[in-house]
């Protein structure tokens, strides 16, 4: 849909380009070639912008599938897969589940409940570490020691008992070769 949407905006200014040229070449006709030159630069520039335009429109309408809830969060059926090197941890907030901290149920409008516990289940080959990452208020944030999820086991994550904020999960390769680990249930 992207594609065709662009085409036909890249299309479009193409065949008013079509349309202008010949009409301003003919009144620039006894002029010098740098004058066709300004104008031809002129033309691509309203190309570009064009372009650009029907970018920031695409992207928008994709935006629009958030706006309802308010904001990206996590919910089943989610997946996180970490990187194949296993000296790095992926943050599933930000690369895949969206904001943790809130257990918003879609259609759901105002206030959501703080998450509490995410359960996961390892979908892949490779045993993964998951980490929590919480704290007791906004800003402070602690990572909780990651257990080793073998293949095709579940592990639910808590905050620590005096925590109350539930911020992120980082899940982590053992070996290399990536791993995916699937929201099983949010509470």
């Amino acid at each position: 849909m992207e594609f065709k949407f662009i085409m036909r905006v890249f299309s479009r200014s193409n065949r008013y380009c079509r349309i202008l040229t010949p009409g301003l070449l003919s009144l620039t006709d006894k002029s010098s070639q740098t004058m066709r030159r300004h104008l031809m630069w002129v033309l691509a520039v309203v190309v570009v912008v064009a372009l650009a335009l029907g970018a920031l429109a695409m992207h928008s309408s994709r935006d629009d599938t958030f706006r309802g809830r308010g904001f990206a969060v996590i919910t089943e059926g989610m997946v996180c897969k970490s990187l194949s090197d296993p000296r790095y941890d992926i943050s599933c907030g930000t690369a895949a589940f969206g904001d943790v901290r809130f257990d918003c149920p879609a259609g759901h409008r105002g206030k959501c409940p703080r998450t509490t516990s995410v359960t996961l289940r390892n979908v892949s080959r490779t045993t993964v570490t998951v980490s929590t990452v919480s704290g007791r208020r906004e800003g402070d944030r602690r990572i909780a020691p990651a257990p080793e999820l073998p293949p095709g086991r579940t592990v639910t994550l808590r905050p620590r008992h005096n925590e109350k904020f539930f911020f992120d999960i980082l899940v982590r390769s053992m070996k290399p070769g990536v791993g995916m680990v699937k929201v099983v249930a949010v509470n």
